[in-house]
């Protein structure tokens, strides 16, 4: 929320993309543990930072829309039959007399 480099946009899409991670007070909390020097910590924290902002960021792009190909309704079309065929199957015996 208080952060004068990212416009309210920016700010909306991270708060959507992190929620889980920022508490009720707007605090984004990172901790990392992974080393016993708290100067490589907070590196780490401040590396994993950027890397969650940059990607909450990065602009999903837009599906474009496309077509079935002819193969794949045709495909589609003899599954469907082949499908009904076996239900069709699954009926009573017919005796012929």
């Amino acid at each position: 929320n208080g952060s004068p480099s990212l416009s309210a946009e920016e700010k909306a899409r991270v708060r959507k993309e992190l929620g889980n991670r920022i508490s009720r007070e707007g605090v984004l909390r990172l901790t990392d543990a992974s080393t016993r020097s708290q100067h490589r910590n907070r590196e780490a924290a401040v590396s994993r930072l950027r890397k969650l902002l940059r990607s909450a960021l990065k602009q999903e792009k837009k599906r474009r829309p496309t077509r079935p190909t002819r193969a794949s309704k045709e495909r589609r079309l003899q599954e469907k039959k082949h499908r009904a065929q076996v239900k069709r199957q699954r009926g009573p015996v017919r005796r012929d007399e």
